[in-house]
């Protein structure tokens, strides 16, 4: 076959087979040359851009590289200097004997350095990076849209198929319109890539490449000093069109249960000020969109921060990132994005009912939905975070981190919206061309200054006349260029990897303090003085309990360990080395009341907690009473002192009052709704007919037995707990 090469010395042709190593052509081309480095040949299948270095292709046939019959090369090539030419001249001409060994030197070094560029050839980024779980699944599938038989134009048998009921792609423009599908999910966008890029009878091309927006240094045709001392068109960037991306890298983001966002809002409520957290979870299939993924929270780990009313302050990382992270990575999960509340009550003073509960509604098409200053932050954390993938010349694109808001909405509710900074975003901070601005819904593009260089950038927009007009994002342009919004919610039947958040939350001090002796107080409540032994090595773990008892303990125990937060405080009170933590993180995340329990408390480091937490049982009844949680100002508070003792929830139950009742007198509302009136009898009543009752079961109780005050239960002589209704006896 016939290979054509244009280089500044001419066109030229070769005759070659397919088979034929690259190195071969690279040969015949630098014997054409006058002057070449060969370490600075490159090819390329444009006049401009995508050139690749000649040593990288060696080791590779003409047919795996894409080349057949009329291939046409460009060849590029910087020339060696005429004084090392000169210098080599005469070394010849005065020492032949140390020029033939100079010779040999050379070309055994030029062999080894071939060797060691087909080894490392043979690397490429796009061949080794480890892809997430989530797009390893998508690549294997087929992923078209499948469709049922149209009973107006399929005229066909039940086995039959035709164009009406074809399975289409997962790109598919008109189904995307008809389901008024905004942005198309990663895979798909990256299906119809590679089938634009890639032919079955060619070698596989990456089809996907990272924007860069800086100046290349130094320049490929290094005919100038690098910037700023000069630029030519081969160096600089192209100029930008922003536009809407048309894809998405998470389509979904799934909370695997309400506390999670519950958490965050009691701060708010307790402190009035702003939170902010980094959610732990993981990637999976999202069935609801074709090829579609969604990020499921499992945790929020807040760092260390100043929290305010109207924003907060914190540093990211901190130094305590990395060990969160692996401790993370032994509950299998990671980080997937962050998440930060910005809510301000309707009515501050809490004089108007009608406005109770309710908050602002801050972001909306009006004003805003992500300030500049809040794009600029998410676009960094995500340019920390890439996504690994293996259709990208560089190992990398994009990212999956997620950003995640708490604000109020048109109606006054709290609801969460999840936003990405899209790819150009993301090319421009990595560029430092772009700042926030004083107005929140713009960002301004920054001038060339130094060593940074700014294109022209322009965006596009449909006037009030319905015509597309293209006009310079210097020196702002609209935010909402650069966001991609995603949709969120909970599962229908919840089923988190963590099973309490019981614990005190990290980084809350005054509110949630987290101490060694809470922990193992927690502990010690649910184990008492008993010692729990793995199942099967033949001693019971108490004298007089049934197996039952013990299995009871023992999920109670798995429970109260499947906790984040107690988890990560764990991690740091130095009784628990690396072994012990991967055992409690299994247990926590399998709920494994079984083997993953054996397993821990075979852990030196977990008996030695063992033994602390049974010095930490609680002695009386009053101790072993939970800490009420912090009373929430836009909720029923109680009023009067007979609520406590009929023990009303008043976070979830709404009171009414029709004026009726002496003991609701005194009660203070914050709710639009009302209490109802209570029955006749008072709750004084109640109280000591439940305590006249429970001494008559104890009177009439056989010795050693004891007698729950509560249901008048007869529980064991060694219970701390009553059997039935579950309180302290």
């Amino acid at each position: 076959m016939i290979v054509r090469v244009r280089s500044k010395d001419g066109n030229f042709r070769f005759d070659l087979q397919p088979n034929d190593d690259a190195s071969k052509l690279i040969e015949k081309v630098l014997e054409t040359m006058q002057n070449a480095d060969p370490q600075s040949l490159t090819f390329s299948n444009q006049p401009r851009g995508g050139e690749f270095a000649a040593s990288t292709l060696k080791g590779s046939s003409l047919a795996e590289l894409g080349i057949a019959h009329g291939h046409l090369l460009f060849a590029a090539y910087n020339e060696t200097t005429s004084t090392a030419t000169a210098s080599a001249s005469s070394n010849a001409a005065t020492d032949p004997i140390t020029t033939a060994e100079s010779l040999s030197a050379a070309a055994s070094s030029s062999s080894q350095s071939q060797s060691a560029s087909s080894t490392s050839r043979s690397k490429k980024p796009w061949e080794t990076v480890k892809e997430h779980s989530v797009d390893t699944y998508w690549e294997a599938q087929e992923g078209k849209i499948t469709r049922k038989k149209d009973s107006t134009f399929c005229r066909h048998g039940p086995k039959g198929m035709c164009d009406y009921c074809m399975p289409l792609e997962p790109y598919d423009s008109k189904y995307q319109a008809e389901n008024s599908i905004k942005h198309l999910s990663f895979h798909a966008y990256l299906r119809k890539q590679d089938i634009a890029t890639n032919r079955p009878t060619q070698s596989f091309i990456p089809p996907l490449e990272e924007v860069d927006y800086t100046v290349k240094k130094p320049c490929p045709s290094a005919s100038h000093p690098s910037w700023p001392a000069g630029i030519c068109t081969k160096c600089q960037p192209s100029a930008i069109t922003l536009q809407r991306q048309p894809y998405r890298m998470v389509d979904h983001v799934e909370f695997a249960h309400p506390d999670l966002i519950e958490n965050i809002l009691t701060f708010w409520r307790s402190t009035a000020t702003q939170r902010f957290g980094f959610l732990l979870g993981r990637y999976e299939a999202y069935p609801d969109v074709p090829m579609g993924i969604k990020a499921v929270v499992e945790a929020i780990h807040e760092p260390p921060q100043e929290g305010e009313l109207d924003g907060l302050t914190l540093g990211v990382p901190w130094e305590q990132q990395p060990r969160v992270e692996r401790l993370a990575k032994l509950c299998r999960l990671e980080f997937v994005g962050i998440i930060y509340s910005d809510l301000s009550p309707a009515d501050p003073t809490h004089q108007d009912p009608s406005l109770a509960g309710k908050v602002v509604c801050k972001r909306h098409k009006d004003s805003f939905f992500l300030s500049g200053i809040e794009t600029i932050f998410a676009a960094q954390l995500q340019l920390g975070n890439p996504n690994p993938s293996r259709f990208s010349s560089t190992g990398r694109f994009n990212s999956k981190f997620v950003t995640c808001i708490l604000s109020g909405t048109e109606e006054g509710a709290i609801d969460v919206s999840a936003y990405q900074i899209s790819e150009q975003g993301m090319g421009m901070v990595q560029a430092d061309m772009i700042e926030a601005s004083v107005n929140p819904n713009i960002i301004r593009v920054k001038p060339s200054e130094g060593e940074r260089y700014v294109p022209e950038v322009f965006y596009r927009y449909t006037n009030e006349y319905k015509i597309d007009v293209k006009e310079s994002a210097k020196p702002t342009f609209p935010v909402e260029y650069l966001i991609v919004n995603a949709t969120h919610g909970f599962p229908n039947a919840p089923n988190p990897t963590f099973l309490s958040s019981k614990f005190p939350i990290e980084n809350r001090p005054g509110l949630h303090d987290q101490d060694l002796t809470v922990a193992l107080t927690s502990i010690g409540r649910i184990v008492g003085h008993k010692e729990l032994f793995p199942i099967g090595d033949g001693v019971e773990s108490t004298k007089g309990k049934s197996r039952a008892d013990d299995d009871q303990v023992r999920q109670k125990l798995v429970g109260a360990l499947s906790d984040w937060h107690l988890l990560a405080f764990l991690d740091t009170s130095g009784f628990l080395d690396q072994d012990d933590m991967a055992a409690l993180c299994r247990l926590a995340t399998t709920h494994d009341s079984s083997a993953a329990l054996d397993a821990l408390l075979l852990r030196p480091g977990w008996q030695t907690l063992m033994a602390l937490a049974r010095e930490h049982v609680p002695t009386s009844a009053s101790e072993t009473k939970a800490p009420e949680p912090p009373k929430d100002q836009f909720t029923y508070d109680g009023g009067i002192d007979s609520d406590e003792d009929v023990g009303f929830d008043d976070a979830n139950e709404d009171f009414y009052d029709d004026g009726e009742g002496d003991d609701d007198d005194e009660v203070h509302v914050s709710h639009v709704r009302r209490a109802p009136a209570r029955n006749d009898t008072s709750d004084a009543d109640a109280v000591t007919a439940a305590a006249i009752a429970a001494a008559a079961a104890t009177d009439d109780a056989p010795a050693g037995v004891k007698v729950c005050s509560h249901c008048t239960y007869h529980n064991e002589p060694s219970a701390s707990d009553c059997e039935i209704c579950g309180l302290p006896l």
